[in-house]
């Protein structure tokens, strides 16, 4: 079972609307209310890391919502179920179907020809889910004078409760000697965002051989 959906599963507000696309508007991220998630966490429950660019994307209406089907090129097999060169698709939530759209906040969103890296968890043989929705995607970037790459936080987390609030969610309130006791937390948005990207594959790498013994 998988840690993260059993131990550390996010409370999560999500405000998911049905819509004629003639009145749909953009949303403001910060509906959406999550547990930030822990590095190891994210790397343990991912069945692939990899960075992804989309082609082409197919919305449907599953269990009376909206769903997307996003097809994505693999530029680079970072560690699990993918190699370099295959194609993927992922599930996310939201979409439009005729002329009703849904939108749900904190949501990984796939822009056409953006790369982005994305830890994932399979649903079945060639389609995954996204680690965390929004959290297990990060777009990269690309510095036009110098080309370096880097990754960045997704600006569709939306607002992210410390794990400190987390923990006294689940166990109750927590001693002050106990806090001060407990290593520190390292969350995969801290740990990754604003680093050069080849950086953070090659500790991806690492902390996947680490974790997925």
């Amino acid at each position: 079972m998988r840690s993260f959906r059993s131990r550390f599963a996010p409370l999560v507000v999500a405000v998911g609307l049905a819509l004629p696309l003639s009145v749909a508007a953009p949303r403001e991220a910060e509906a959406s209310v999550s547990f930030a998630v822990a590095y190891d966490e994210m790397v343990t429950d991912a069945d692939m890391v990899a960075i992804v660019t989309p082609m082409d994307a197919r919305s449907v209406w599953e269990d009376n919502r909206i769903v997307t089907y996003t097809h994505l090129k693999v530029e680079e097999g970072v560690a699990g179920q993918t190699s370099t060169g295959n194609e993927v698709w992922v599930k996310t939530l939201g979409g439009a179907v005729g002329k009703i759209g849904q939108l749900v906040d904190g949501e990984p969103v796939f822009v056409q020809g953006k790369s982005s890296l994305v830890f994932a968890r399979s649903l079945r043989p060639g389609t995954f889910a996204v680690v965390a929705r929004a959290q297990g995607q990060f777009p990269v970037l690309v510095d036009t004078g110098s080309k370096r790459k880097s990754v960045i936080r997704n600006g569709n987390c939306g607002l992210l409760l410390p794990r400190a609030q987390q923990v006294q969610s689940q166990v109750g309130p927590v001693a002050p000697q106990a806090r001060a006791s407990a290593p520190p937390v390292v969350t995969a948005v801290d740990a990754l965002h604003g680093r050069a990207l080849e950086d953070v594959t090659r500790d991806i790498v690492t902390q996947w051989k680490r974790l997925h013994k």
